[in-house]
């Protein structure tokens, strides 16, 4: 495996990809790899890496994929677009280095947990905006993914299913504000910007979920049906939040994360991509 670290901001060190690259960047033989872009996720105050993104990582790299974990901003620096920048920048970055990692620019998925799975859905929605792409010199598409997979994710600002935390950070707040206005929480209400550019989408929820609302998910998926754009769902009855791969790889000994049914998803997920 080779590995680099890429830093993304050069006023931040803590914006960095880390690479899990296969080698074999010399061997025509072994074709164009796809490229995995991993997000963890943390409620926008921290990444929780150990579980939702160095395993999640290894785990597609062993499947086939080159892979690129992101620490994006995060904390005090969350507010949007900053976080968008981030993942805009890193998938440039591994679209303008194909030849270097072997990897087919055609095929750049990103994949995202909870704050992180609002994270990809955003690169996924809002990858054309002006504001979201940060670099004048980006050539058009080049910082949209092929599709993305978003695993128990935050979508919506409604009140009713949103998670609060994640919000206020993106909106710059302190986390003790609770009278943000619906214009405000609209903005980054994934639901409320399906267009015919977003793109294709994976996600997997459970229905207990109580951290972040199964209702998430359920809005996503029906803005997208609404605007014709096509994405596969696995809702699981039994399961909390923040199941990751739901195997012994990411359990940290605490058997409600250890579910062989939940733990399909993974599977499905590269049967997704084999069709987009």
């Amino acid at each position: 495996m080779l590995t680099e670290t890429i830093y993304l901001r050069e006023e931040d060190c803590d914006v960095k990809m880390q690479t899990f690259i296969h080698d074999d960047t010399s061997n025509v033989i072994a074709g164009k790899r796809s490229a995995m872009v991993v997000l963890a996720g943390g409620g926008y105050l921290f990444q929780a890496n150990d579980r939702e993104g160095e395993p999640v990582a290894i785990s597609y790299f062993a499947n086939g994929f080159n892979c690129f974990l992101v620490n994006y901003s995060v904390n005090t620096k969350a507010a949007f677009p900053r976080p968008v920048e981030d993942v805009s920048r890193a998938i440039v970055h591994v679209k303008r280095n194909a030849e270097k990692y072997n990897i087919d620019p055609e095929r750049v998925y990103v994949i995202g947990f909870s704050a992180g799975g609002h994270l990809a859905a955003s690169i996924g929605t809002f990858w054309a905006e002006d504001w979201a792409r940060s670099d004048p010199d980006m050539a058009e598409e080049e910082n949209k993914p092929r599709a993305i997979l978003a695993c128990y994710p935050v979508i919506t600002g409604d009140k009713s299913y949103y998670h609060h935390d994640s919000f206020m950070r993106l909106l710059g707040y302190p986390i003790s504000k609770t009278d943000a206005t619906e214009e405000e929480l609209n903005r980054y209400s994934i639901e409320k910007h399906i267009s015919d550019k977003t793109v294709p989408a994976f996600i997997w929820h459970t229905f207990e979920d109580t951290c972040v609302p199964l209702e998430n998910s359920l809005m996503y998926a029906k803005a997208l049906k609404e605007k014709g754009i096509h994405f596969e769902m696995h809702i699981y009855p039994k399961g909390d939040h923040g199941l990751a791969l739901a195997n012994r790889e990411t359990w940290w000994g605490a058997d409600i994360l250890d579910d062989p049914h939940v733990a399909e998803w993974f599977r499905d997920s590269l049967e997704f991509m084999k069709l987009f």
